[in-house]
């Protein structure tokens, strides 16, 4: 009998986290026909064994290939109507799988079906990726409240998430499936859009639920991810049409009204966005980021506790009296390891990029002198440009000094932006330490920074870079 729906899980190592998706998988039942296919993507650690003793189809890869290649070998082996890609840091609630085919089945436009992706808090991770003004792909409400009216309505987006996505496996075929030149990142938005450009629906399941553990197991930054990014916006950038500020507004939680004379009034909820001109201090709204990286990183922390991961560590350098949770959470990390025998880690806490902000504001203060206008390679953290004394300025930024949104496309763009920066009248460069992988890949930009200019301080935390001005303006 032909599976109304094939479930495919690409998985390379942890293993817990892979037994705990097909555990709650196989707990209640699908509501649907359905075979399970898991991809051991060159997985190892004991994946074998833990897959073997699941009913289970298993394709497994000699080498490791990447979220793309496992999904698409995945699709080649169902034979399910529809194909549903799960990451294995999922544990899906009762009833998800049924009511994904559901909307699927009521929307025939659409290609492809997303779920609602909770937290193990129980706040939103997912609730359909919007458009930014950025060009970019976005979270919508991303740490909201799970039952928020806003992310209880089922509709159409421009993209989903692919760590539960749903696609009618004659149209991913058709398309070509996931596309591997990207490598663990922008699959999912890739292939929504391109499926979007071909006329097919996108929709998001308010009523499918799974609990992602995303923290947990996914890696930010890196040159992997710059390339993923580089790669979204040569591709994406200039077709994708931004509608997050439609969705806010169509929900309530955005409003303008308008007097005879400027300026406008817009009315945002607080959980949404905040007021912030680039200049003033908004205190209220550093505490609430500062905040929420922390919860963020120290639920990062008890999901990995809890699954027997070990996190990575941010720098241990620095804590402050607000960190008593962190260090705490660190204190039965170390005991746990040390019960485990297992060889205990350098201190982690939730205050690791608290740390890293102050440490680049304390070598900015003593190497560059007041008045300076500094550039920042940085990702849109406007906390990054808080130089008590200084101008802070976005590196790469657009025109009117917000953050450009994607990295240079080579080594020549990073040169010419350098350039094109100390022209504008930058005096300093400061490269964080997250940022350091600039100064590897893009050569020729790093060899300008150490001969045409000079490194004025280097730190664990940054480097510090003092910028000559061009003779007659140029090179």
């Amino acid at each position: 009998m032909t599976p109304t729906a094939s479930v495919v899980i690409p998985v390379h190592n942890r293993s817990r986290l892979t037994a705990a998706c097909l555990d709650a998988l196989v707990a209640e039942p699908l509501g649907v026909d359905a075979e399970i296919i898991v991809v051991d993507d060159a997985s190892t650690d004991d994946t074998a064994a833990v897959l073997a003793a699941r009913p289970v189809r298993i394709v497994s890869h000699a080498a490791n290939t990447g979220f793309a290649m496992a999904c698409n070998d995945g699709a080649a082996a169902a034979s399910g109507r529809y194909v549903v890609f799960l990451n294995n840091d999922t544990v899906p609630r009762a009833g998800w799988l049924a009511a994904l085919v559901a909307e699927a089945d009521t929307h025939p436009e659409a290609a492809v079906v997303g779920a609602r992706l909770l937290y193990p808090d129980g706040t939103v991770q997912h609730a359909g990726l919007v458009i930014g003004e950025d060009r970019n792909a976005h979270h919508a409400y991303a740490g909201f409240p799970g039952e928020h009216p806003a992310v209880l309505r089922s509709r159409a987006f421009q993209a989903v998430t692919g760590a539960c996505l749903l696609v009618r496996r004659e149209v991913f075929t058709a398309a070509g499936g996931f596309d591997p030149a990207f490598h663990n990142g922008h699959e999912d938005v890739d292939l929504c859009l391109r499926l979007g450009e071909a006329g097919h629906g996108v929709r998001y399941c308010a009523q499918s639920v799974v609990v992602h553990l995303e923290s947990a197991t996914r890696g930010r930054g890196g040159a992997v991810a710059a390339a993923n990014g580089r790669l979204y916006r040569e591709r994406w950038a200039a077709k994708v049409r931004p509608d997050d500020l439609r969705l806010y507004a169509d929900d309530g939680l955005l409003r303008v009204s308008y007097r005879d004379t400027h300026p406008v009034r817009l009315h945002a909820d607080p959980r949404l966005a905040s007021v912030h001109d680039g200049q003033r201090e908004q205190a209220a709204e550093r505490l609430l980021q500062w905040r929420a990286a922390q919860v963020a990183e120290l639920l990062g922390t008890v999901v990995a506790l809890t699954t027997g991961d070990r996190p990575t560590p941010p720098s241990p350098a620095g804590v402050d009296d607000d960190d008593e949770l962190a260090l705490a959470l660190d204190h039965v990390r170390r005991l746990l390891d040390e019960r485990s025998g297992r060889a205990a880690m350098a201190p982690a806490s939730g205050a690791g990029y608290r740390r890293l902000v102050s440490g680049v504001r304390a070598d900015v203060s003593a190497a560059v002198p007041a008045g300076a206008t500094v550039a920042v390679v940085s990702r849109g953290d406007d906390d990054l440009l808080d130089l008590p004394g200084r101008t802070g300025w976005h590196f790469p930024a657009t025109p009117s000094g917000a953050w450009a949104g994607h990295h240079p496309a080579d080594d020549a763009a990073a040169v010419a932006l350098l350039d094109d920066t100390v022209r504008r009248g930058a005096t300093h460069l400061v490269v964080p330490a997250p940022s350091a992988w600039w100064l590897e890949h893009y050569a020729r930009f790093a060899d300008r920074l150490r001969t045409v200019h000079r490194t004025q301080r280097a730190t664990a935390d940054c480097t510090v870079f003092a910028l000559n001005p061009l003779p007659g303006g140029r090179l």
